[in-house]
């Protein structure tokens, strides 16, 4: 949680002693601050969950304003693979010119390692990038680079750029690329340019903050139309394997591996566009370790957050109104929902399937 907030968690501990008729919510039994910092941490778990979708806790990783704003984090996806490891940067090739004519290779991506683990490097005037699964490019290939962390050196000089001016869009230097050398099929290397200096050291950010996926959407990488070619993506739990091809209709996030790096499955894998893929997810809650943090969370949210606390005060002191508090709490929860809930949705619940059976043997001529 990183929305801004004057409110500590000690402001929020020392009102809830006022209810708890003044029993100690600190330094019980000689351990520092508790149970006052466990009790923060489940009162934020209580806001923070999956049954709350907040848009101050929303993050969407790659929508067209982070393309432009080269804030984006990119997950490509393309032709005949329905899982993918991601970690916040990509590499990829494309099929059209900046003019809209044809590249002649076919287009392509790949997610670039962590720069934890040094992703991409440079050495004797190469730039060496590392991939997280084995990728398609060949040598001679032009390739771009997005959503990459510099730990040493200048992303600026590494990361391609992307321009909308409302009559095309484009992707332009720095890059293309072109790969000199397929070294493993988990790596690639071309020539270094101006500004990528020896000993340069990047990679892919990771994301840490995921919590749990709300939804998505994908832009087509080679179309060059103002505004972008984009759907959307239903946000599924978990996917089956699918060997169908198709535009993708849903995504799901398998697994956080906890090192920065997601598994993303989507049904149907794609058949023959390559997309950019926007996830858009919630933060999860965090483990308080200090009462003097912020909450992290909007201080219109004050009343919320008292009560939260104020239920889990109760419990830790077996008080009988807990269960009142509860209730309380739930209640304000669904008051505050209310704010986001009083602008219309566009989320509609409809059949995966038509609806209406015409039998095996029906011969339709269109027109549905």
């Amino acid at each position: 949680m990183s929305v801004p907030s004057t409110i500590k968690l000690l402001t929020t501990i020392n009102y809830a002693t006022t209810h708890t008729d003044l029993l100690p919510l600190r330094g019980v039994g000689g351990i520092v601050d508790e149970p006052a910092l466990s009790i923060c941490t489940e009162a934020a778990s209580e806001i923070i969950n999956d049954e709350n979708d907040w848009k101050w806790n929303s993050v969407e990783l790659c929508a067209p304003l982070g393309l432009t704003q080269a804030t984006g984090l990119p997950l490509i996806i393309y032709q005949s693979k329905q899982d993918y490891l991601f970690a916040g940067a990509s590499a990829f090739t494309m099929n059209i010119t900046p003019s809209g004519g044809s590249t002649g290779v076919n287009s392509s991506g790949a997610s670039i390692d962590l720069a934890s683990n040094n992703g991409v490097t440079v050495a004797a005037g190469v730039v060496t990038v590392k991939t997280l699964e084995p990728h398609r490019f060949v040598v001679g290939n032009s390739v771009y680079l997005f959503g990459l962390l510099a730990t040493m050196g200048n992303a600026v000089k590494y990361n391609s750029t992307f321009t909308d001016d409302g009559n095309k869009t484009a992707w332009g230097a720095p890059g293309p690329f072109v790969i000199t050398g397929v070294p493993t099929p988990t790596s690639f290397t071309f020539a270094a340019v101006s500004g990528q200096a020896n000993a340069d050291v990047l990679g892919a950010p990771g994301i840490t903050n995921f919590g749990w996926l709300t939804g998505a959407t994908m832009m087509e990488l080679n179309n060059n139309s103002s505004p972008m070619n984009v759907r959307h993506l239903s946000a599924m739990r978990n996917l089956p394997s699918w060997s169908k091809l198709a535009d993708p209709e849903q995504v799901a996030v398998m697994k956080d591996f906890g090192t920065g790096v997601l598994l993303v499955r989507f049904v149907y894998a794609p058949a023959a566009v390559t997309w950019i893929v926007n996830l858009i997810y919630q933060q999860p809650s965090v483990v308080f370790t200090s009462l003097n943090q912020f909450w992290g969370m909007p201080d219109n949210l004050a009343a919320l957050i008292s009560q939260a606390v104020i239920y889990r005060a109760m419990r830790y002191i077996r008080s009988p109104s807990a269960d009142n508090e509860y209730k309380i709490l739930q209640a304000l929860i669904q008051k505050q929902r209310g704010s986001d809930q009083a602008e219309q949705s566009n989320v509609f619940l409809e059949p995966l399937d038509s609806l209406i059976d015409y039998g095996p043997f029906w011969y339709g001529t269109g027109g549905f």
